[in-house]
């Protein structure tokens, strides 16, 4: 479909009128619109106009956060698990591939990519990349919402096990994102009293702040290798 006058010369973006407000979508990154537009042509609709659809929960956060990280997500989404049921479902409805293949181990992994590392052969210090492990949360969020486990209490360990980084790595996932991952983990899983006693070491006391904004070093309450973490998260 060709772009309307005045939007972006990406020919992928498109205005379209979502509920009653134009939004300018990149259907690239949203294939449900990319059908819909398809769909609107090849059945003779007016293409001069801006296309019309009935409203989206959250498209406004869905659009942005789609088009610069699911870690925007936090920041914008109201502090409830039932939006975040609502938000999941809509990407779902929407066709966007939050996980792209991704499960609990290859989120795990992202999300320790967040810890900066020390390269010994030129003594030079390599920084975690904290956006990335902060969309991995989400994503994280998402597959504890959504997601299908083979084994509930097997996958139970290693589910408690991302939840725990996220919920104690403090410099890094600030308080919304740690209070929702925490929420959606303990209403998807059954959690033991040890587990919980584990996370009630990092109470969230405000809700306050910017769950994008870098920080120079995370806030370990202890434990500072890697061994010591794993044993830690033993259950």
């Amino acid at each position: 479909m060709t772009p309307l006058p005045g939007d972006s010369s990406d020919t992928s973006s498109v205005k379209i009128q979502i509920g009653e407000t134009e939004h300018l979508v990149d259907t690239n990154k949203f294939p449900y619109f990319k059908a819909f537009l398809n769909f609107q042509e090849k059945s003779g609709q007016n293409t001069t106009s801006i296309p019309k659809h009935g409203d989206i929960p959250f498209f406004d956060v869905i659009n942005y956060g789609v088009s610069h990280g699911f870690r925007h997500f936090f920041r914008r989404m109201p502090v409830r698990l039932s939006d975040y049921h609502t938000l999941c479902e809509t990407l779902e409805f929407l066709a966007i591939d939050v996980l792209a293949g991704q499960k609990l181990g290859d989120i795990m992994k992202d999300l320790r990519k967040c810890k900066s590392d020390y390269d010994y052969c030129d003594g030079n210090e390599l920084k975690g990349d904290k956006s990335l492990a902060r969309d991995a949360a989400f994503r994280l969020l998402y597959i504890f919402l959504l997601g299908e486990f083979e084994s509930e209490v097997r996958d139970r360990v290693m589910a408690y096990n991302t939840a725990l980084f996220v919920v104690s790595h403090t410099g890094t996932f600030k308080p919304k994102t740690r209070k929702m991952v925490r929420e959606a983990f303990e209403e998807r899983f059954l959690v033991t009293e040890k587990q919980k006693n584990n996370l009630n070491q990092w109470p969230i006391s405000t809700l306050s702040g910017d769950d994008d904004t870098t920080t120079e070093e995370d806030s370990y309450h202890f434990y500072n290798s890697d061994s010591d973490y794993e044993y830690w998260y033993s259950d």
